[in-house]
């Protein structure tokens, strides 16, 4: 009976409006906002066409910039650093929801507050885990040069952003800030800063970021060079989840002065943020492009009456120098609870191991690794003629890898240096109204990943649809991977492994078809994994060596009738061995509203729902910060436990006038009349209780 009642909501805001849908064109200033492809796309085509476009046209080269804008935006791919135009966010629509932990990944399941680790709910949003894979539970909030969005401007541009939540005990803030500006058409340079604390409504359970990108690029026609310089610092308080889920779904007999932060949690409870993780680290990426070609005579005359030439990039020669380095901490004040929690951790450690730790006091886990790598490329480039309608990409990497973990020893550190050498190719076609592809590919030459393969491929076709453009695109991944270095080794006081894995093996077929008359994108795939690696009961990371299977299907549907919106994300997923990859069997958000002027202002009120379906999701593992799976054999203490099936609600204000977007927000309101109030994203770890929450975005444009 509780589980029909948590559901209605949500099934009244995703279906009542059906009875008034009406399609619309969109208009050309939209806040409709396509959400990120969540099925995997391995290739990223540009919509910059320049030429007629006509299929047999001549069209010249993908342009840098566009200069009849005020304000130009693009990404890079790695490793050579190619353009791919972009937007900035200044979207009105779902502004308030981007602010959220839940609208960082729609589908994502986190520790219950703000810059706490988080992972998608969604398989095919997981990207494949990194060389330290202690920064993969902040994808959400780390900068790369392949997410960060380069800019070129013909005034000072500047944007300031900040929100905020509850009391000063338990207060929620973020502030940022980005400011840029050229030095003549050609030069940018600019400063990005990201400062997140939140305290957290439960004992442990703070979060505090610091992020800074200095970046600037320089674009010439023979020259073009992009710099991104990242120094990142991440702590983050841990408490193991709460002890007794009750606490939340059936608050009685709790008292009057009750509140969250009066809730047992499994560690620092009592002994205010003891138990954490820090990670710090920097990135220095540097990528250079040499342009070969010649000047063609355009036709146009300038004011005093000579012919206007445009430079024609026949090849390029190319140069990226990528480096990262991070450290991982593991420390505590509180070693009584801390060891009690990982008693029976403690206990499989061999002998010596549990010798040397017992003459340590506290807690001080530690480990780093550094990577530098060069790639060299040759491209040929696409349109200096009319026989040549793609790009021709050639690369080499180098990447030397160092790791230092703890011994037991008087060393404490031991560094092993792995060295890898890639070699690729790109093929791409980025210009064409009707028929654009993109295949990309490499093979580990020497070390650690000899024998790696990764090749992927997209194809799209434009069709004329309903006076638009419709979009379909189908792709293809297929790769052979090494398993990464602390997946095989890793030293701590509670883990200590040593594993022998084979090559990951997984091949993903997948298409979308999109509509933007109708606002409609949908999404298919199928993905078989060979060989997958996860992180058991245990905590240890183990191999699968039977085949998985997991397929897909994600919906992106907007509807709008006059003044009402209505937008809709919705992924149907299966796994074959939920064993393995536990996955909830549909993950939803919709968001209701009404949209009006008011004066300059435009204004959105409304009210939004993340939903997903039961399932034994994977619970959290402090000392490593990796998600794991549940143990579910039941005992007489002990019994695997069930999130989903809770509408998280919050009713929004979202507005806009001239260049300021601001929200007021009614964070998980669905608490105050659905019983129980079951609002928990992982196992132990429920989300804020309802809250008011504040936010402001000013764009300054000089």
């Amino acid at each position: 009976m509780a589980s029909s009642k948590c559901i209605l909501p949500f099934v009244f805001v995703l279906f009542f409006p059906f009875v008034i849908y009406s399609q619309e064109t969109l208009e050309t200033d939209s806040l409709y906002l396509p959400s990120a492809d969540s099925i995997r796309t391995p290739a990223l085509i540009s919509d910059t066409t320049i030429g007629d476009g006509d299929f047999d046209s001549f069209e010249a080269p993908v342009l840098a910039i566009d200069t009849t804008k005020k304000i130009n935006y693009w990404r890079i791919t790695r490793p050579i650093g190619e353009i791919v135009p972009a937007c900035p966010d200044t979207f009105l629509t779902d502004y308030f929801n981007r602010t959220n932990a839940e609208g960082q990944s729609v589908f994502a399941a986190y520790l219950g507050n703000l810059g706490l680790p988080m992972e998608s709910r969604v398989f095919f949003e997981r990207a494949d885990r990194s060389q330290f894979m202690f920064n993969d539970p902040f994808y959400a909030y780390i900068k790369s040069p392949e997410t960060f969005n380069f800019i070129n401007t013909k005034v000072p541009h500047s944007n300031v952003a900040y929100q905020r939540a509850g009391s000063r005990i338990v207060m929620e803030e973020r502030f940022q800030a980005l400011l840029t500006t050229n030095f003549g058409r050609k030069l940018n340079v600019g400063v990005d800063m990201d400062y997140l604390y939140a305290r957290g409504y439960y004992q442990s359970q703070s979060a505090k970021h610091l992020e800074w990108v200095f970046f600037g690029n320089y674009l010439s026609d023979r020259h073009r060079v992009h710099l991104f310089i990242n120094p990142g610092n991440r702590t983050n308080a841990e408490n193991g989840g709460i002890v007794n889920p009750s606490d939340i779904t059936h608050p009685i007999g709790m008292g009057a002065n009750f509140t969250t932060r009066d809730i047992q949690t499994r560690l620092g409870f009592g002994g205010r943020n003891s138990v954490w993780n820090r990670i710090q680290g920097n990135q220095v990426y540097l990528n250079y492009r040499y342009n070969l070609g010649f000047e063609r005579k355009t036709g146009f005359t300038d004011e005093e009456g000579d012919t206007i030439k445009q430079f024609i990039p026949v090849s390029s020669i190319i140069y990226t120098f990528d480096y990262r380095d991070n450290e991982k901490k593991f420390y505590t004040t509180d070693s009584t609870s801390v060891a009690k929690y990982y008693a029976d951790n403690f206990a499989k450690l061999p002998s010596h191991i549990k010798d040397y730790f017992n003459d340590v006091r506290g807690v001080r886990d530690s480990t780093s690794w550094r990577s530098m790598s060069h790639t060299f490329a040759l491209s040929m480039r696409e349109g200096f003629s009319k026989w040549v309608k793609f790009d021709l990409t050639a690369f080499l990497t180098y990447d030397i890898r160092s790791f230092a973990m703890m011994t037991t020893n008087d060393a404490m550190m031991q560094d092993t240096t792995r060295h890898a050498m890639y070699i690729g190719g790109e093929l791409a076609k980025r210009t064409g109204k009707f028929f654009r592809y993109h295949a990309q590919g490499s093979v580990g030459l020497l070390g650690e990943n000899l024998g790696d393969l990764n090749l992927s491929g997209t194809i799209e076709t434009r069709i004329p649809f309903l006076g638009d453009i419709a979009s379909i695109q189908a792709n293809v991944c297929f790769k052979n991977l090494t398993p990464t270095w602390y997946e095989k080794h890793y030293r701590s006081r509670y883990f200590w492994w040593d594993k022998e894995f084979d090559k990951v093996k997984k091949l993903h077929i997948g298409g979308t078809i999109d509509i933007p008359h109708t606002q409609t994108r949908l999404n298919v795939g199928v993905e078989n994994v060979s060989n997958y690696i996860y992180f058991n009961k245990d905590g240890e990371p183990d191999q699968e060596t039977d085949n998985i299977q997991v397929i897909a299907v994600r919906l992106d549907q907007n509807f709008k009738w006059k003044a009402l919106h209505w937008d809709n994300q919705i992924v149907y997923q299966k796994s074959s061995k939920p064993n393995i990859i536990p996955l909830p069997d549909l993950a939803a958000y919709s968001s209701l509203y009404i949209q009006f002027l008011w004066g300059a202002m435009t204004m959105q009120l409304g009210v939004n729902c993340h939903y997903w379906t039961k399932y034994y999701a994977p619970t959290y593992e402090p000392a490593t910060q990796q998600f794991k799976l549940q143990d579910m054999q039941k005992t007489e203490n002990y019994s695997p436990v069930e999130v989903g099936n809770y509408p998280l609600m919050s009713a929004f204000v979202n507005c806009h006038l001239k260049q300021t977007r601001f929200f007021i927000q009614y964070y998980n309101m669905g608490a105050m009349f659905i019983s129980p109030p079951n609002y928990f994203s992982l196992p132990y770890y429920p989300v804020n209780p309802t809250i008011i929450k504040l936010g402001l975005s000013v764009d300054f444009i000089n």
